[in-house]
């Protein structure tokens, strides 16, 4: 049997896999290792660890934001191993996981598009390209927290539309100064900011909003598509709750940048079970 996580900065889903069935288990919230100790998360993971009382684990594949660091990688993989009862434990980026979902054996550049973003080119087997993931503070571009940012942003500074501004104002009922306290020190800024993208979605129809989400997708091409050799050499997917959300918007993007996107998923988990499900 074979515990598969994938991770980013919102929710983490878990599932178990065998050669005959795939069991998909209760989500727990996001994990980032830049941001969490190991104490926390462990005890993000911890309610999932009752599957060492059901099922005898071979392997436990984790893929998660954040997780492209050494030290990042060696936090996720002692809080594993601390409530987990596995030898074989594998931990790589979310990345990754997007890849194997949308591309599996075959060559790709794959777009992220969720809490957070980022690209690379697969080559079928492994990253070959892949521009660097600033974060939320440097980058992040297209994603949930950029959209969340610029929305806040705008409000707070009387940048967008009156009739937009009091819509927020309604829903949010939110200062300045709580915004401050939030984002400087509270702990998971990225996923507070994050919180306020489906605004954008419940008000897609309205040009402020639209305009902001094709200029945040507009920003992610430029810094990261086309930054890539012989874009048009590859087919081009996206996962991620973003991309899904405003794939009109994404596709109309990829378009006017003389590209074509052949995949969108929400989620990469159900296509990655059934990757490795292959594999048993």
């Amino acid at each position: 049997m074979i515990l598969i996580a994938e991770s980013g900065s919102t929710k983490t889903q878990w599932c178990l896999v065998d050669k005959n069935n795939i069991e998909q288990l209760h989500n727990t919230p996001g994990i980032n290792p830049y941001i969490l100790s190991v104490t926390e998360i462990e005890t993000i993971m911890r309610p999932v660890s009752t599957v060492n009382e059901q099922y005898k684990l071979d392997a436990i594949y984790y893929f998660g934001a954040g997780c492209s660091s050494v030290n990042n990688i060696e936090k996720i993989e002692h809080a594993i191993r601390k409530i987990f009862n596995c030898k074989t434990i594998v931990v790589d980026t979310d990345l990754k996981a997007a890849c194997l979902a949308l591309a599996g054996n075959k060559k790709g550049l794959i777009g992220l598009l969720g809490t957070g973003s980022n690209s690379c080119i697969w080559d079928g087997t492994k990253i070959v390209h892949q521009r660097p993931s600033l974060g939320y503070v440097l980058g992040d571009d297209g994603g949930g927290v950029s959209i969340g940012k610029q929305l806040v942003s705008d409000y707070l500074t009387a940048q967008m539309p009156k009739h937009i501004a009091q819509k927020f104002s309604q829903s949010f009922n939110i200062s300045a100064q709580q915004v401050l306290e939030r984002v400087y020190q509270s702990p998971m800024p990225n996923r507070f900011l994050a919180g306020f993208a489906p605004f954008v979605e419940a008000n897609i129809d309205d040009v402020y909003c639209k305009n902001m989400v094709s200029r945040q997708f507009k920003q992610f091409f430029i810094k990261n598509i086309m930054q890539y050799p012989e874009t048009d050499q590859y087919d081009l997917s996206f996962c991620g709750s973003i991309a899904y959300i405003h794939a009109d918007l994404l596709k109309e993007t990829a378009h006017n940048f003389g590209l074509l996107i052949s995949k969108i998923e929400k989620e990469p988990i159900n296509a990655l079970a059934k990757h490795f499900q292959q594999k048993s």
